[in-house]
């Protein structure tokens, strides 16, 4: 869940660092991270199976999230909210990609939003069993388009 408010932020970010979720590494390693984004994205298009596509697709945004916090941070967060947390605390995402985002979402989420939505695909897709024959190839195609174009986007900050 995203933070809604500064104190949300605040505290989730706290929490995070409390359970030494961030790790400090080397800057210019965010480029195997990119690399592994491009990787699973290509690996996510080729899937037979809906529920691994999407499991790989989400793999590939994370992947580039944490490309975008490596680079400027030089910190790895080992959980995927925290990653999140992380990059609306320290504002590393720039106006224009937001903006970029927000319009090719038609103004119906924000980055964070559309990330954490995808997240619970994933989720879907992992834990619950029945879902499988639930996931229809056009929720699937849909999703690897967005996480595509999010790609793009978030490579931008690269």
């Amino acid at each position: 869940m995203i933070p809604k408010t500064h104190r949300a932020l605040e505290r989730d970010y706290a929490n995070c660092a409390r359970h030494k979720t961030f790790i400090q590494i080397d800057k210019q390693s965010y480029a195997d991270y990119r690399d592994e984004a491009l990787a699973d994205l290509a690996s996510a298009k080729k899937e037979d199976d809906v529920r691994w596509a999407i499991v790989k697709a989400y793999q590939a945004l994370f992947h580039q999230c944490t490309a975008v916090l490596v680079k400027n941070l030089g910190v790895y967060s080992k959980d995927h909210g925290c990653l999140i947390t992380a990059l609306l605390k320290h504002n590393i995402i720039s106006r224009e990609t937001l903006e970029k985002v927000h319009s090719l979402l038609d103004h119906k989420k924000t980055l964070f939003e559309e990330i954490d939505a995808i997240r619970l695909s994933r989720n879907k897709a992992l834990y619950f069993p029945k879902t499988h024959s639930k996931i229809g190839q056009e929720e699937t195609t849909k999703v690897l388009e967005d996480v595509r174009q999010l790609i793009v986007i978030l490579g931008e900050q690269l």
